[in-house]
């Protein structure tokens, strides 16, 4: 790895450039622009049942022909909790409570993680909240739940560890279901000193190296495969923010910066970003590595052998990575991880944005998402001179808006895949697009602060 990388270098002068096919338009078009294709899309899903009507018989399907429903109506991604996250960012009281009410009828458990069930309506509700006493018998019956789950949770992880089990999954650690997303939660809502403590503590044992086949790694090696369906292999190491290591990794650095400092935290911090920057090639890291590469070469050095470039994306590509590290570096006020983390930012938005292999405006792994997360990475360096490249990113989102589509966007997942192009939610759809692109055309962190449920903030 160079010294530009780990941060120890200078990053280069030269200002990125803007994406070629903006043209002169100014970023005071664009922000209109963006606010106009907002207001559209909010009007488009303003009626759950009218949504529903679309969305609640579409199936994506899988090269070997299993259909699964994309819609669940108390799901944060493709729900009614990510819906009413839009309509309570724009101040919508009316179309925010028809769309939790549904959610909350639906929703059954506390467990599943942050985008499933209990925790996703709690988050949907948490940020619709305007007033006092704001659907307090809704959070006095969900939050327990919550609560209790995230217990279970760290007490079966934590006793996996102590027993000297190597070993373990997403659905324990992650963002989407484990332990980073329901610890995000509970930190916002003032959980500091209970079961959000609880999830930062196992995710602190979580770091330390473990013994596998003789050999330490380490702790957060996965058994299972990285996509559903496939071959596990010997399992592996994730990088990515969604599923991987980034996302306790942005857990830890959050909960330092709130004030929730715990015996151990700031060594894991250190130890899972020294292991990221270990592992970044020519401004991209790869998206997992496998215990047999781990294993065979353990001292070798990413930096050596070229990673090619991923694609841009909040899920696994570097950009969320990067956010996750300028996460710690604020933190723990560490000048050298902050400059490694716009460094990446910089290399990727260099790139041929046309070889990016976006193929939709979604936030997961489209142009939204790289557009919020260079926005928030730009605005935290104070680097001004990436305001030309927010611009063109906002293009390229707004560029994507197709006014014969039911809810303005249409998703693409490439390579042939056989998906459901319109969605209305969160990750994928188009309420998280207009979040993102509000969040641009206004200038400043979102009020309900939507993107702490991607641990961007």
């Amino acid at each position: 790895m160079t010294a530009d990388e780990r941060g120890t270098g200078t990053v280069g002068s030269e200002p990125v450039r803007a994406d070629a096919s903006g043209g002169e338009t100014s970023g005071t078009a664009v922000r209109a622009e963006a606010e106009s294709i907002v207001g559209e899309v909010a009007r488009r899903i303003a009626d759950p049942q009218a949504v529903m009507r679309i969305t609640g018989t579409a199936v994506d399907r899988s090269p070997g022909g299993r259909e699964s429903l994309i819609w669940h109506p108390s799901a944060l991604n493709e729900g009614c909790p990510g819906v009413a996250l839009l309509h309570a960012e724009l101040g919508d009281r009316r179309s925010t409570h028809a769309y939790l009410s549904v959610a909350a009828k639906e929703a059954m458990s506390g467990g599943g993680g942050l985008f499933a069930g209990l925790p996703a309506v709690v988050f949907a509700t948490r940020a619709a909240a305007s007033r006092p006493g704001d659907y307090a018998s809704l959070m006095d019956r969900a939050l327990p739940a919550v609560r209790a789950a995230v217990r279970d949770l760290t007490r079966d992880e934590t006793g996996r560890i102590a027993a000297g089990r190597p070993g373990t999954a997403f659905a324990v650690y992650d963002i989407v279901q484990g332990l980073a997303g329901l610890g995000r939660l509970l930190l916002a809502g003032g959980e500091g000193d209970g079961a959000a403590a609880d999830a930062v503590d196992c995710l602190i044992a979580l770091t330390q190296d473990v013994e596998v086949g003789g050999v330490r790694v380490p702790g957060w090696w996965v058994t299972h495969a990285p996509i559903r369906d496939t071959s596990a292999g010997d399992g592996h190491f994730n990088l990515g923010l969604a599923h991987g290591i980034a996302g306790p990794l942005a857990l830890l650095a959050i909960a330092h910066r709130e004030g929730l400092r715990l015996p151990g935290q700031e060594e894991a911090i250190e130890r899972i970003v020294t292991w990221l920057l270990d592992r970044l090639s020519g401004g991209s890291w790869p998206t997992v590595v496998t215990l047999r590469e781990l294993v065979d070469v353990p001292d070798r050095r990413h930096h050596e052998h070229q990673v090619a470039p991923d694609r841009p994306s909040w899920c696994y590509g570097s950009p969320g990575i990067a956010r996750a590290i300028q996460l710690a570096g604020i933190a723990l006020d560490n000048s050298a991880w902050r400059r490694a983390a716009v460094s990446v930012l910089r290399a990727t938005l260099a790139r041929p944005w046309d070889t990016w292999g976006v193929v939709d405006a979604g936030l997961c792994h489209g142009w939204a998402g790289m557009l919020h997360m260079t926005r928030l990475i730009a605005a935290d360096d104070g680097a001004e001179d990436l305001d030309g490249a927010v611009d063109g990113l906002a293009r390229r989102v707004a560029g994507c808006f197709d006014p014969e589509a039911p809810f303005g966007f249409r998703y693409a997942a490439g390579a042939g895949a056989d998906v459901a192009p319109d969605r209305a939610g969160f990750l994928e759809g188009a309420a998280g697009i207009a979040l993102a692109l509000h969040a641009y055309a206004r200038g400043g962190p979102p009020a309900t602060t939507w993107d702490s449920a991607l641990l961007l903030a």
